[in-house]
């Protein structure tokens, strides 16, 4: 419990900056739907992902929640954001053999629409097309049975119009414990790189954050905190809660508070989900009510594949004939041990010997 408050104390500490903590710098950066995110699962809690673990739409958020998963998923979901643009995202990732070592790979796309060009004169062009996308290449490894590190890479495409066409690459990295019931979770996203139109170069809206949860396993009760510190706008606050009823129904709840912003900003506001499925297939919906009455709607599904690689019946324990199977102690070396194969004798009847097996 000591070293649970300390790195609860390390995570307030980093926090802890001012609340207007980079919005001077607003619009001075490019891909800002790197920072929309995807998993209604999450988003359904207010946004509040870094403390836990174990899916692959916290490790859109943390990459080092991926070290906590079991099996291999596969994830697509799709949003209608405020500005009617539709965001889709697709993930699959898994386990590397028993080395603790995960893997995880997702594309993420934003469409905005068709746009009437016009030319100098302001007479009408071609149309043109507005949209944005993200390859990511994610690996996470486990340390012991309670922490894991991870790693993300980003390839960016963007296309504002004919002229106007950048890529560039970029990262994130994560820290994730797990302690019982609690976890604690780093994060740093979008960090490095930078987003090139031409000669003109861009930073990426990077953000450094720290979270908590608290999972009651009886209850199926979870709750998660999440302070982040954005390059380009305003520190904030997320937080979350889950009802989980026999891992076969969820609800969920949220509220992401922009520290400094007017209270009709866009980002601020409560949430709200519900999931229900089976171990093997889930669906999750999510609805974002953001402050100035604005709403989106957040669907995603979710498969989970058996991973046959760590033999769940032990099929690869068994000999292929039990003619060669190695004798062990308990297996008899031969039928002369009667003490060792077949029901016990009566009582009064001697063993018999081996003339009488010859006779």
């Amino acid at each position: 419990m000591n070293r649970i408050l300390a790195i609860v104390a390390v995570a307030a500490v980093t926090a802890a900056s001012p609340a207007l903590a980079g919005i001077e710098r607003a619009g001075t950066s490019a891909a800002s739907f790197l920072t929309v995110g995807a998993g209604p699962g999450v988003l359904g809690m207010g946004g509040a992902a870094l403390g836990r673990s174990g899916g692959l739409d916290i490790a859109a958020w943390n990459p080092a929640a991926l070290g906590f998963m079991r099996e291999t998923r596969v994830e697509l979901a799709h949003a209608m954001l405020d500005d009617q643009s539709a965001l889709e995202w697709a993930s699959i990732g898994g386990r590397l053999g028993t080395a603790g070592t995960a893997w995880g790979m997702s594309a993420l796309f934003q469409n905005e629409g068709s746009f009437e060009g016009r030319d100098a004169s302001n007479l009408p062009t071609e149309s043109f097309n507005v949209a944005s996308a993200a390859g990511v290449l994610n690996l996470a490894q486990r340390l012991g049975d309670h922490a894991a590190i991870g790693v993300a890479g980003k390839y960016v495409l963007d296309s504002q119009g004919p002229a106007e066409k950048g890529t560039g690459m970029t990262m994130d990295a994560g820290l994730s414990l797990q302690i019982g019931p609690v976890g604690v979770g780093f994060a740093a996203q979008n960090a490095f790189g930078g987003m090139t139109y031409g000669d003109t170069k861009y930073e990426f809206p990077a953000s450094y954050g720290g979270g908590i949860a608290y999972t009651h396993a009886t209850s199926g009760l979870t709750a998660a905190l999440d302070v982040n510190v954005p390059s380009t706008s305003y520190t904030n606050v997320r937080t979350g809660f889950e009802w989980m009823w026999k891992n076969a129904v969820a609800l969920r709840a949220g509220y992401r508070a922009e520290m400094g912003a007017s209270s009709d900003d866009a980002l601020s506001g409560p949430t709200f989900g519900t999931g229900f499925g089976t171990h093997n297939a889930w669906l999750d919906y999510g609805f974002l009510l953001s402050g100035n009455a604005g709403g989106q709607h957040r669907l995603a599904i979710t498969l989970r594949m058996p991973d046959w690689k760590h033999d769940p019946f032990g099929q690869s324990k068994m000999p292929h004939s039990f003619d060669d199977a190695t004798p062990t102690s308990k297996t008899p070396r031969s039928f002369d041990d009667a003490t060792m194969v077949g029901p016990p004798a009566p009582k009064g009847t001697a063993p018999a010997k081996k003339s009488d097996k010859k006779k």
